[in-house]
């Protein structure tokens, strides 16, 4: 459901920025994957993983919204629900320099975006997708190590180079019940409800906010 989609927006974000428009014609098609790189072709490659980092919660009490209804189509109740996360963008190459070099351009595109209109396509792509809305960390990246070790997957001895980054995210989305499916945003109308008691915002912490 949203693990899958969420991976998934940051290889696409990171194919819109790194096109051949990209400002470092050196690194214009660069390889962006879920998976790690098994070929040499795909050197250097930025691995992409996901990882939670608190519950899936429902957005609120009693919370519900409907679907907009096309052609007399019939109204669905939905509910949404809000998780976080990060992502580590795991940079992988065959010399230091390399790594170093895509790891800085990297850098430059998830923290410069809102500054730069080519590599700002990372970031818009992000805002203008239609099934998750995602709030992401831009302004702190954090370096979570560095390694090189001998031995390539095709079975060389060269060594092999990595570097991570890790940037926070927050986002929410809507499930089809019936379907598992996500629903678009552009379909959601919220409606909100007031059937609550006491004891129900006793419960969501409400009482402790005051």
């Amino acid at each position: 459901m949203y693990v899958t989609r969420v991976k998934t927006l940051a290889i696409e974000a990171l194919h819109a920025a790194f096109d051949d428009q990209y400002p470092v014609a050196e690194f214009q098609g660069l390889h962006c994957s879920l998976e790690y790189p098994v070929d040499k072709s795909s050197f250097p490659e930025v691995w992409v993983r996901y990882s939670d980092t608190g519950p899936l919660r429902q957005a609120g009490i009693s919370h519900v919204e409907d679907t907009d209804p096309v052609d007399g189509g019939r109204v669905a109740p939905y509910t949404r629900f809000r998780f976080e996360g990060s992502w580590e963008f795991v940079v992988v190459a065959l010399s230091s320099v390399e790594r170093d070099r895509v790891y800085d351009e990297l850098v430059a595109t998830i923290a410069w975006s809102g500054f730069d209109s080519l590599r700002g396509r990372f970031r818009s792509y992000l805002a203008d997708n239609d099934l998750i809305d995602l709030t992401v960390r831009t302004d702190e990246i954090e370096s979570t190590g560095e390694s090189a070790e001998p031995g390539t997957p095709w079975g060389t001895d060269e060594v092999v180079y990595e570097r991570t980054l890790a940037i926070d995210l927050i986002g929410d989305f809507t499930p089809d019940p019936e379907t598992g499916v996500i629903v678009p945003l552009s379909k959601i109308v919220v409606t909100p409800t007031a059937d609550l008691t006491l004891d129900d915002l006793s419960d969501s912490g409400f009482d402790s906010w005051h």
